[in-house]
């Protein structure tokens, strides 16, 4: 049985440590120049295998990848770091100099950026040398301090996509009394309670709770009790609170956009012409927050939002053309809300997921199977860590790449155009709402903004005269 699975040129030897352990080993010996040893039956034995010896201590092992190879992995490492560290650096700055920005919900959001970005600095240039290597050479202390900050950061990370989670959760179920609460002093208490607890996770091992060091290698922490601890804290709780959350927030969502739909009418395109001459309409209209138009009996009905563009005509004629467009139908946009927030969520769920969800398999059955009756590649459990650490890189596009306050600020940033840049985001705030021929300098006298309401006696034409766009007191006239 031995012959058919030891080649001749090797001779296995059998070695007993003694009769009171379980401890046994079977030593190969290669040539009598280095020798091969795997342990079963011990615990601790377990983590240490693939340790090579030689005449002098323990042999550092041979290069992993081939030239091309390692150029390939290394410019592939390369990205993956610049990126990370870029995206999350231009979060960061986004809200430290747009004011508009600087709001408590956004805190979150660069305490993740935080996280992330120390993950690119601190944590991935060390894993891609690591990997490339494949020996750990800076020792012991260095390989505790790396692997307690690898710890801190991504579950940091994670802990902050779970915290942003319940922050959009209070916002869309309890808007009016979470609003009140939603101070920067409570987001900072939130930021530190997850930093709190990612310490919490990471420190363990730095005061006894690990597996013992081996030689040119440095993991985390592989003591079965420390690996149960650490990935239901750091991972299958947040994700557990997570899934429940989003799903809630989905069918809240949902039904908040399909009430809105059924109150709503369907789109419509028409050209009206008005005459300015004084009205002689017997009823009042009010002009609501929304945009609505409520009749004299003080009843809202439904009305589509509408944008006026002045036909140019000669000035010495009393009479105006009004093009009357529909900006886009409402139960149209509904749905489209609500396909946009089932889709966001989708995306943040689904990257969260894929990118974290097989490594914590991973190191499941690592600890619970072991290595000898359960071996994993060395590259499959690489590939799996790095796939966790892309997470970091992708956290900045999903929640800002969707965010339209921030694409403005990441493109002025990355084209140094950061003088007037406050200016700029007014400016592209007041386009948004009144058109893109608008300015922010027409903010202090805002062109004519007509709003029509339809009825079966004909047509009612409202006219916001010195208005605001912040919802300021408008003087209406009949036209």
């Amino acid at each position: 049985m031995t012959s058919g699975l030891v080649s001749p040129a090797v001779t296995p030897s059998l070695s007993y440590s003694g009769l009171n352990t379980t401890e046994l080993f079977v030593t190969y010996g290669f040539n009598s120049s280095q020798n091969r040893t795997f342990f079963a039956n011990d615990s601790d034995a377990y983590n240490s295998t693939n340790s090579t010896t030689g005449p002098e201590g323990p042999v550092r092992p041979p290069l992993p990848f081939e030239k091309w190879q390692e150029i390939i992995i290394a410019c592939i490492f390369s990205i993956i770091i610049l990126g990370t560290v870029v995206g999350n650096s231009l979060v960061c700055i986004s809200v430290a100099i747009v004011k508009r920005l600087r709001s408590p919900s956004n805190l979150l959001i660069v305490s993740l950026a935080v996280a992330d970005l120390f993950v690119g600095m601190l944590v991935m240039p060390l894993a891609s040398v690591y990997e490339l290597n494949g020996a750990w050479v800076l020792g012991p202390i260095v390989c505790d301090m790396w692997t307690t900050t690898d710890v801190l950061l991504c579950t940091s990370s994670i802990l902050n996509l779970c915290a942003i989670s319940v922050d959009r959760y209070f916002v869309i179920t309890r808007p009016f009394q979470y609003a009140i609460k939603r101070t920067p002093r409570r987001m900072g208490l939130m930021i530190l309670i997850v930093w709190s607890l990612s310490a919490v996770v990471s420190i363990p091992p730095v005061f006894g709770w690990k597996s013992p060091h081996v030689p040119y290698k440095c993991q985390i922490s592989e003591d079965i009790g420390y690996q149960i601890y650490a990935t239901l804290c750091a991972f299958y709780l947040p994700l557990s609170v997570m899934i429940l959350i989003y799903f809630k927030i989905w069918r809240v969502s949902s039904k908040i956009a399909k009430a809105e739909a059924k109150t709503q009418i369907g789109s419509f395109e028409k050209g009206a012409e008005f005459l300015n001459r004084p009205s002689h309409d017997s009823g009042d209209s009010n002009i609501l927050a929304n945009g609505c138009v409520r009749d004299g009996n003080g009843n809202a009905e439904e009305e589509s939002a509408l944008e006026i563009l002045p036909k140019r005509t000669e000035p010495d004629r009393m009479r105006r053309r009004f093009t009357i467009k529909s900006l886009l139908p409402r139960n149209k946009l509904n749905n489209s809300k609500e396909t946009k927030a089932t889709k966001t969520l989708g995306i943040i769920m689904g990257c969260f997921t894929l990118c974290w969800l097989p490594f914590f398999i991973l190191v499941l059955v690592n600890t619970l199977c072991g290595p000898v009756l359960c071996p994993v590649p060395d590259q499959l459990n690489a590939i799996f860590l790095w796939l966790g650490y892309v997470n970091s890189f992708l956290n900045p596009i999903i929640y800002a790449r969707f965010n339209r306050e921030f694409r403005t600020p990441f493109k002025e940033i990355l084209l140094f155009r950061c003088r007037g840049i406050n200016t700029r985001m007014r400016s592209e705030s007041y386009a948004e709402q009144y058109g893109p021929m608008a300015s922010h300098r027409d903010s202090l006298r805002p062109p004519t903004d007509t709003i029509v309401k339809y009825n079966s006696q004909g047509h009612t034409v409202v006219a916001l005269r010195n208005g605001s766009a912040n919802g300021s007191r408008h003087s209406e006239s009949k036209i």
